[in-house]
């Protein structure tokens, strides 16, 4: 496409005249962005086609209303990189907004030191495929016999008011976390002793832990974690945990993945207090938390541990370290809570062996990528699900540390009607598109 066409797409897209050489890739946004009024607006110009087919043009039906989205567009000239932004953790010049249905990632750009002139540049423009994931604290999270779901509660709670409790880790919002991911780890964990009903008709109590957003290759910092950074969060986690102890309120924690990061950041700020009302068990708890040191933390502050201690699935390497060289560290902490501890203290250290002789195996093995049975296949995809980061539960054994390999596989085929493989490269072609 040459330069005419170029200025002439930009036109019929809603944009201004272009700006600098005919090698520049930016134009003015238009004459209401040219800071004026707050920082100047310029968008690539090869997005044009894409404003276009967002708003219909020759492509069909419209996503997203072109006025709407202009107006959109403008808001950046007051909120880019504020309180409502994404922001990259990887770059800390580049940023994202949802405007409603509208996805617009940019990067801003300061006068001082940079050859551009300030404001800020719109790189790629899109439908949004993923809602803002909710504000961290506590919900309460009911079973809706009559629709076989968990419902959670739009209001928040003050603290624990029920014996269940659960942190969530990975997840795509508050519902997904406290509706999908979570009831089925806290009846697997529980259910034991007074049986599954007895926790769908009590409910359980969730404590969101919003989650880092994964999109277009990257991780983003969220408006709600911006709103209410994690000391704030641990805060409000440790004062609920506090509240029920004094109440006498008996406490079934399940903490799943980087929940366990901030389930120690809360007991560290109540240390010296006791908390012997309050039980845990860990689930697929990635490297990211050092599990020796939370349960050194938990057991000081008088907290029961689950017979269990921890449960990962084994095609999940998330917590790598903590099934490999942590083990010895994780099984002394566990024996620390007592003789009855002893037993599954032997047994972490054994797994944590073997693991150890896994990842070997796996290492051979990706370097041969020669034919391979079914069977390693399908561990090859589970670790793949893992490490993308897929939230569907159906596919990534990282939701199901209870589940072995051959009932997370029954699982996974039942879920998906027998269409695992389909469903799961489609997970992964939305993880590469940034959907």
């Amino acid at each position: 496409m040459d330069i005419s066409n170029l200025r002439r797409n930009a036109k019929l897209a809603g944009f201004s005249k272009l700006l600098g050489t005919p090698s520049s890739n930016f134009v003015l946004l238009a004459k209401e962005t040219d800071g004026t009024s707050g920082r100047k607006v310029f968008i690539d110009q090869n997005l044009a086609a894409k404003f276009s087919e967002l708003a219909g043009g020759e492509k069909g039906e419209a996503k997203v209303n072109s006025d709407r989205l202009l107006r959109q567009l403008y808001q950046l000239r007051a909120v880019a990189a504020g309180g409502t932004a994404f922001s990259n953790m990887q770059n800390a010049f580049e940023h994202m907004h949802i405007f409603g249905d509208l996805k617009v990632v940019y990067k801003v750009v300061q006068s001082s030191g940079s050859s551009e002139p300030s404001g800020v540049y719109v790189t790629d423009i899109d439908y949004a495929k993923f809602i803002r994931g909710g504000e961290p604290g506590f919900y309460k999270v009911k079973y809706e016999a009559q629709d076989r779901s968990w419902v959670i509660a739009d209001e928040q709670i003050s603290s624990v008011k029920t014996k269940n409790a659960a942190i969530n880790g990975l997840a795509d919002d508050v519902s997904h976390a406290g509706n999908d991911v979570m009831p089925s780890m806290v009846e697997a964990a529980y259910s034991n002793r007074e049986g599954v009903n007895a926790i769908r008709n009590e409910g359980y109590t969730l404590f969101y832990n919003p989650q880092n957003l994964r999109d277009r290759g990257a991780t983003w910092y969220t408006p709600e974690q911006k709103q209410v950074n994690r000391k704030h969060a641990a805060g409000m986690l440790g004062n609920g945990i506090l509240e029920a102890q004094r109440r006498g309120q008996v406490v079934q924690w399940s903490i799943h993945g980087n929940g366990a990061n901030l389930f120690g950041e809360a007991i560290e700020r109540l240390k010296g207090q006791n908390l012997d009302k309050h039980e845990v068990i860990f689930l697929s708890t990635p490297d990211e938390a050092h599990l020796g040191k939370i349960l050194g933390s938990a057991r000081a502050a008088g907290m029961k541990l689950h017979e269990d201690a921890l449960k990962v699935h084994e095609d999940d390497w998330s917590g790598a370290l903590n099934r490999t060289i942590r083990a010895g560290a994780i099984a002394n902490e566990v024996a620390k809570f007592g003789r009855d501890y002893v037993t599954q203290a032997e047994v972490i250290r054994s797994q944590g062996k073997a693991s150890l002789l896994a990842s070997a195996g796996w290492i051979k093995f990706a370097a041969q990528l020669g034919a391979t049975s079914l069977f390693k296949y399908n561990t090859l995809r589970n670790m793949v699900a893992v490490n993308a980061e897929i939230t569907d539960a159906a596919v990534n054994p990282h939701f199901h540390p209870f589940k072995d390999k051959h009932q997370f596989a029954a699982h996974a085929k039942t879920a998906t009607g027998g269409r695992v493989n389909s469903v799961f490269f489609s997970e992964i072609v939305k993880k590469i598109r940034g959907r």
